[in-house]
């Protein structure tokens, strides 16, 4: 069994107790082993494995280098084939800072490890993910870690045997670095230290972890797109303790307003600018029309006062559709990729909302408008005719009906139709509404408007159509019918059959002019 995971369990089945974590969460607890070399400058031995990469950047460059300048001896077990062999091999010996040994082993790529030690302390941390895309491997790596000197003594037992099996001409080298560092006590305040800061870790990414829990509960159980979006910003911004989290959401292809959505930590408000927030939205949906990569931006320039600024464009199948930015105050601790790695994750899902948002909002824009005209249709007209109602009595203020068609219509005259649908939209106000009946005639909600108001509108449509000429379309002539609330009918049903009515009417009695449910206005009223 070639694994360290499982030589330790096996030997120390009792005193170890396998945890799964994520993958983020092994990221941040390897940093945080390396960092009791580095933060107490221990002289210790260092022995780890480096996960394979297609590039290794300048960042994880500089802190091997660190770390291998400050322990005693740094081991670290690569890829066959991995850049950093041919990246750091020193021009003589006493430049070396660290040792890599090519690793030919194909678990490597399913185990990360590391080891430290010396005559005062002494730490293990080894984790092995399980091979395949099952679920049981989605949900994380199973992880040990120990500071018991006995345990770190049988892995590096474990690690001399495979260091001398995969690299003989580093085996002389490694087995000299473990006797100078043989683990002989443990530092009760170094352990304490290190405990103390992997519980906070492992708080950290439980937070973060029901953060994005939330997050997609939001996703999944709300369709309100502006719901969703202020709680994308409000957990994200608290669970890593940004100044502000902010988004985005570009106008795109479908009739849905931009939405820009803002979390700011309290006490910030002073310092924020709500105007250089948008601004900085905005200049960077523009630049992620360009590019869907998750970046962070390094704005300090040196001084103290400017933070970093992490930004992850919001982008479904490669369709740039908005941007969400999170700046933070504190300069000496930059964004880690995991964090900026979380930001991606969650933009993702949030783009696929705002995706789905507006398939839905195109969807009911489809399910109200007639395909012929472009006009609403009945289904939307009587929506719109109980709102206009209920505001009506509220308001004590009428409203009017106008129910109109082209006279003498023959069967699939499309053109004719389409035609008077443009007059409507040339002759009606804003607030007005045309809608298309499934029987063919149109009809028009005129709110705030009498009857005398409403014969004002008819009018004016009848001459526009009379004198129109359209491609395809003879002159034509239109007949209307004009019905009142509350003074022709005190309900919907009531209200429409008498515009039905008055409509028949001007067809019957003539064509080409307005007919009304029942009084007709006064001469005075037209005045």
């Amino acid at each position: 069994m070639f694994s360290l995971y499982h030589a330790l369990l096996a030997q120390h089945a009792r005193q170890l107790t396998p945890v799964r974590c994520a993958g983020q969460t092994i990221t941040n607890l390897h940093r945080l082993f390396e960092d009791v070399v580095l933060d107490n400058n221990l002289a210790a031995l260092v022995i780890g494995t480096l996960p394979p990469t297609n590039h290794r950047s300048a960042t994880e460059l500089a802190r091997l280098l660190q770390l291998g300048r400050t322990a005693r001896d740094a081991f670290f077990f690569a890829a066959y084939g991995d850049e950093l062999h041919k990246l750091l091999v020193p021009a003589n010996e006493q430049e070396r800072t660290f040792v890599t040994i090519e690793s030919r082993a194909p678990q490597e790529a399913a185990e990360r490890f590391v080891v430290i030690a010396d005559a005062r302390f002494s730490a293990l941390l080894v984790s092995v993910g399980e091979s395949g895309s099952n679920e049981l491997a989605a949900s994380g790596d199973e992880c040990l870690w120990t500071f018991e000197p006995e345990i770190v003594y049988s892995a590096l037992e474990y690690l001399m045997a495979r260091a001398t099996a995969e690299s003989p001409t580093h085996a002389a080298a490694f087995s000299k670095a473990v006797s100078t560092s043989m683990p002989k006590a443990t530092s009760p305040q170094l352990t304490i230290s290190v405990t103390t800061k992997l519980a906070r870790l492992l708080q950290e990414q439980a937070g973060r972890e029901a953060a994005v829990h939330r997050i997609v509960n939001a996703i999944h159980n709300s369709p309100d797109l502006d719901s969703i979006l202020q709680t994308a910003v409000d957990e994200l911004g608290r669970a890593l303790d940004a100044r502000y989290c902010a988004v985005l959401i570009g106008p795109g292809e479908a009739r849905l307003p931009a939405n820009a959505k803002y979390f700011i930590r309290n006490g910030a408000e002073p310092t924020v600018d709500t105007v250089m927030i948008t601004g900085e939205l905005n200049a960077h949906l523009t630049r992620s029309a360009e590019s869907t990569e998750s970046c962070v931006v390094d704005e300090r320039g040196g001084t103290a006062d400017e933070s970093l600024l992490v930004v992850a464009p919001l982008a479904y199948q490669n369709q740039s559709m908005g941007v969400l930015v999170l700046r933070r105050d504190d300069t000496k601790r930059p964004w880690q990729e995991t964090e900026a790695l979380l930001l991606s994750t969650v933009a993702d899902q949030v783009a696929a909302a705002a995706r789905n948002a507006r398939r839905l909002t195109q969807m009911q824009q489809q399910a109200f408008v007639d395909d012929l005209t472009g006009c609403f249709n009945e289904r939307f007209f009587r929506l719109q005719l109980e709102r206009e109602i209920a505001s009506a009595v509220r308001i004590s203020q009428p409203f009017s009906l106008i129910m109109l068609d082209v006279d003498s219509l023959e069967q699939g005259n499309d053109p004719a139709r389409r035609m008077l649908a443009d007059v409507l939209r040339e002759e009606l106000r804003v607030m007005d509404t045309a809608a298309r009946m499934d029987s063919g005639e149109f009809v028009l909600v005129l709110p705030q408007t009498d009857a005398p108001g409403a014969l004002v509108v008819a009018e004016r449509v009848r001459a526009h159509v009379a004198r129109v000429e359209a491609s395809g379309v003879s002159r034509i002539t239109a007949s209307f019918g004009i019905a009142a609330f509350p003074v022709d009918a005190g309900s919907l049903d009531q209200l429409v059959a008498a515009v039905i009515r008055s409509f028949q009417d001007a067809q019957r009695t003539g064509r080409n002019h307005v007919r009304f449910a029942s009084n007709p206005p006064t001469a005075e009223q037209l005045v």
